[in-house]
């Protein structure tokens, strides 16, 4: 199976300083790449979503297209799709047949670089009209970053997050998104972002005379996941203040990509924004008691988060959580933590996990405990009518599915 072949490489693979490890292996395959449309997405939080309803809305106007995501969720092959379809386990082993002899081992590459190879050569081969790209990790260095000038770029919301190969400020990092950023291909950017990103990603563009685009606030209906901009009404199926802002973003980016897709309507993208849905994006699993499940993993996608939460009045809330030793999660969870009666610390869902132990402190009432355990436990005090909360990672979804599938 082609998950023996992946597990030689590590997930970041030897660190890099350009682009040419690369850009040699894609030569090698007759750079697909280059005979393909491209929407690059990148940004620290937020790519998912918008990546999902930029795709939506160009299906559903009748366009085949590639899309490209990140971590995966349930199996490797639901980062590889078309129209939202995955691709087979056969495709995977025929391309990684013809991938392989070409690569060198010894040169360090990443499962990101080789899944990215995958995906260029069947994108090209199933003649895709466009494929969203979403970068993997920063943008300048990430190997997404190889195609030419693409039909729009888009950034989403910039945080801290991978400080250790990002930087360890909002400014450094923005650095490293503005680097999708191509000459004459206008982006689009999330329109509330920290400190000086915008001033950096303006000054990017500029250089590059690529027309920025920030969208402007829209007006949202209190209570409701409804917003109107621009005179025009969209109702978001994903929850969240945070997923209108990521509508607003998308729609941009479509309306730019309107003249280069003549057939998608304005109803297109409406039915894009409400029906697009992610897994693990506040994601309800069971409504007795309400389950929510979400991929918050770092500390702005917890405050998001906690905005959420605090809106779930009168409801026991039990939360189950586990976070990476890579990430920041005493400040993350800081956020969280005053709104949860009891939390359950689970570890061990990947690799390089929190010791379960280590986050018990975070919480007022907390338990570190087996995945089994915390589901149980959680959903006996939540009863009926109380909430419970999972997250800390988008790699605890498959974890722990099948422990609450398992539930009666």
């Amino acid at each position: 199976m082609y998950d023996e072949y992946l597990s030689r490489f590590t997930k970041s693979g030897a660190p890099v300083t350009d682009l040419s490890r690369f850009a040699g292996l894609m030569h090698a395959l007759g750079d697909p790449q280059d005979e393909l449309r491209f929407v690059h997405v990148a940004g620290t939080n937020g790519k998912g979503s918008v990546v999902r309803i930029i795709s939506a809305a160009l299906s559903g106007a009748g366009y085949k297209v590639g899309e490209f995501t990140s971590p995966y969720i349930y199996r490797y092959n639901d980062r590889i799709k078309i129209n939202g379809e995955e691709i087979p386990d056969e495709r995977i082993e025929q391309l990684i047949a013809r991938i392989a002899p070409l690569v060198d081992e010894e040169k360090g590459y990443s499962q990101f670089e080789i899944t990215t190879a995958i995906a260029f050569c069947y994108y090209l081969e199933e003649k895709c009209d466009v494929v969203v790209l979403e970068a993997g990790l920063g943008g300048l260095l990430d190997c997404t970053n190889i195609i030419k000038a693409p039909l729009c770029s888009v950034i989403t919301s910039v945080s801290l997050d991978h400080t250790a190969i990002l930087g360890d400020t909002v400014e450094k990092i923005a650095v490293q998104k503005a680097g999708i950023i191509k000459p004459g291909s206008p982006c689009v950017l999330y329109p509330v972002q920290y400190g000086g990103t915008k001033d950096i990603i303006a000054k990017k563009a500029a250089e590059c005379e690529s027309p920025l685009i920030i969208p402007a606030c829209p007006r949202i209906q209190k209570g409701s996941q409804t917003f109107e901009l621009e005179g025009v009404r969209y109702t978001t199926g994903m929850n969240g203040v945070h997923q209108i802002y990521n509508a607003v973003t998308a729609i941009k980016a479509l309306e730019l990509l309107s003249s280069s897709f003549p057939a998608m309507t304005r109803e297109d993208i409406q039915n894009a924004v409400s029906r697009a849905a992610l897994p693990s994006r506040l994601q309800t699993l069971r409504t007795s008691p309400l389950v929510l499940i979400d991929g918050a993993h770092n500390e702005d996608a917890m405050k998001m988060l906690a905005a959420y939460v605090s809106t779930l009045e009168n409801k026991p809330k039990i939360m189950i959580c586990g976070m990476s030793r890579s990430k920041d999660y005493k400040a993350s969870l800081s956020h969280i933590s005053p709104l949860v009666d009891r939390a359950f610390c689970i570890d061990g869902f990947t690799q390089g996990t929190v010791p379960r132990d280590e986050l018990v402190p975070c919480f007022a009432d907390a338990a570190g405990v087996d995945m089994g355990t915390a589901v149980r436990e959680a959903f006996s005090l939540a009863g009926k009518n109380g909430a419970v909360i999972i997250a800390g990672s988008l790699y605890i979804p498959g974890a722990i599915i099948p422990y609450i599938n398992d539930l009666p």
